[in-house]
């Protein structure tokens, strides 16, 4: 799905962000990104999403060396990630509902066609009662569900997310993370940065940690709590 060779990055002639990084995210994986703010998380997922390029390494995405790609290329790419960024990117003028359907819309399906799922999904993450708001009404973590909500309401063959839980209470952060598994276990390659030492450990899952550019992989060994029965997701 994702394969690091090498890979460096720095901004214009700033310092290595990233040194000589090698990872790979195997189709179907979860996995969380760690590290100290500044450790380079946001720029590490941004690569995998194609808004930067490598100052030198390679990055692979889905088999395709995105040195070779096309605009167009990477625009189709770019159609099989859901993305959560920090700072919402909703589109103001939108509602909630149509904010979620986005992703939908733009591809010629009507409204009226996918509002039933799009309204299922936002009352699963607890804003059934906002689905007309606008954005610049909603509070930071009621945009960040939104937001979330339109990351997977296509089910995106990657789903990357940058501090997706940032915004929410502890129980939210659960049933958000809960949801991010259905999509795993539906196939979705899930990769959450996070500062959350109680997630990482409820979740368990293997974990990239980022300290001085230099990206390593762990394994922890704490055993999950039973998933509840009423965090089923829509």
């Amino acid at each position: 799905m994702v394969r690091f060779e090498d890979v460096s990055l720095r901004y214009g002639n700033g310092p290595e962000i990233l040194k000589s990084v090698n990872l790979s995210l195997e189709p179907g994986s979860f996995h969380f990104i760690v590290g100290p703010s500044g450790a380079g998380k946001s720029s590490l997922m941004k690569l995998m999403y194609l808004a930067h390029h490598p100052s030198k390494g390679r990055v692979t995405l889905f088999g395709r060396d995105t040195r070779e790609m096309s605009r167009q290329d990477m625009a189709n790419i770019r159609r099989r990630i859901g993305i959560v960024f920090q700072d919402f990117r909703l589109l103001d003028h939108l509602s909630a509902l149509e904010n979620v359907a986005l992703p939908l819309t733009i591809t010629g399906q009507p409204l009226e066609k996918v509002r039933k799922n799009v309204t299922e999904l936002l009352t699963w993450v607890g804003l059934a009662d906002f689905l007309d708001a606008k954005p610049p009404t909603l509070s930071g973590g009621q945009q960040q569900r939104v937001a979330i909500a339109r990351a997977v309401i296509a089910r995106p063959n990657l789903l990357i997310a940058d501090e997706p839980t940032g915004n929410v209470d502890n129980a939210i952060a659960e049933r958000l993370l809960f949801l991010f598994e259905e999509l795993n276990k539906r196939g979705t390659t899930i990769v959450v940065a996070t500062h959350s030492d109680s997630l990482i450990r409820r979740f368990n899952r293997p974990i990239f940690r980022l300290a001085h550019g230099e990206v390593h992989l762990d394994y922890p060994s704490v055993d999950r709590a039973r998933k509840p029965k009423e965090s089923q997701t829509p």
